[in-house]
């Protein structure tokens, strides 16, 4: 498999050119969180863009140069493919943009846009900030308010098996990978993926100590796994290199938004896997500044 990731700069000329719909979040507090829908207002383009209000309803606004802008709120597994059909997806070039989108959001999008409502090219956007909110008083950062509870993702619900294997991406907040631990059962092998950010080291020497310890008791000896923070195809790649056609698994994806999207591709092409999510409150203010923008060009995952 081609790794095709970019550098936004060394592409930003043929994106303005090419992509006709960005979808996106609702921009928010954080600076990452407006830079495309900024980008793509000045420039006068076609936006979508989707709010998760629950887990059963999103809100839209469909900004468009030829027509009125249109918004509503829809069911989220029925409503979103006929948005989808409303913007002409499968005659345009889309590119997501997962900093503003919702994690639930960015997986369900993913299999819809890979599977079912397909488009002529498929891209990706992911900003790596320059400082995550830090707690004060502990080793480790403030990034989420409540966890709601352990659910499966719509469109990747599977009946619990017998001797299943979890993969699990762990991010900073070891309590998360403890609620994932306690509701998936019959776990015969555990595959935990820890994110390894290029440019900043201490963020993976955060996640380790938080998790460490509910590592450890599960099982002393556990391989623990690296991937890239930022890299849907090394996440890819590796699911299918720890996973067999035939496994049952049930993946967890705790960390970055590409690690989501990734296990949404990968689950996308493997039968027995199920996705499940601890659907988490994010804090307002998660992150500050703009360090990286990374581009991804997923069209050889679409089902053509």
């Amino acid at each position: 498999m081609i790794r095709e990731e970019y550098d936004f700069n060394d592409i930003a000329e043929y994106l303005y050119d090419n992509i006709d719909l960005l979808i996106a979040g609702v921009p928010r507090a954080e600076e990452r969180s407006s830079f495309f829908y900024n980008l793509w207002m000045e420039r006068r383009k076609d936006i979508l863009l989707l709010e998760l209000l629950d887990n059963e309803r999103i809100q839209y606004n469909y900004y468009t140069q030829t027509d009125l802008p249109r918004c509503g709120t829809i069911d989220l597994t029925i409503g979103t493919p006929k948005i989808l059909n409303l913007c002409r997806v499968e005659q345009k070039n889309v590119i997501l943009d997962l900093c503003s989108l919702d994690h639930v959001l960015i997986m369900f999008l993913t299999k819809q846009l890979i599977t079912h409502t397909i488009p002529r090219t498929l891209f990706a956007t992911y900003i790596r900030p320059h400082h995550y909110s830090k707690q004060s008083g502990t080793v480790g950062y403030s990034l989420c308010d409540q966890i709601l509870g352990v659910k499966s993702i719509p469109g990747f619900i599977r009946r619990e098996s017998n001797s299943q294997t979890l993969c699990s991406f762990i991010g900073f907040e070891g309590i998360r990978l403890k609620s994932i631990l306690e509701s998936v059962h019959d776990v015969k092998k555990l595959i935990p993926v820890v994110a390894f950010p290029s440019g900043e080291p201490q963020w993976y020497n955060v996640t380790m100590w938080n998790s460490m310890d509910i590592l450890q008791s599960e099982t002393p000896d556990l391989t623990i796994h690296k991937c890239f923070s930022e890299s849907v195809f090394e996440a890819v790649n590796l699911m299918k290199s720890c996973i067999q056609a035939d496994e049952k698994v049930v993946i967890a994806p705790l960390g970055t938004r590409p690690h989501s999207m990734a296990c949404a591709i990968f689950a996308c092409n493997h039968p027995n896997a199920r996705i499940v999510y601890d659907y988490v409150v994010e804090r307002e203010h998660r992150t500050e500044g703009i360090t990286h923008i990374k581009v991804y060009h997923l069209s050889s995952f679409l089902n053509t």
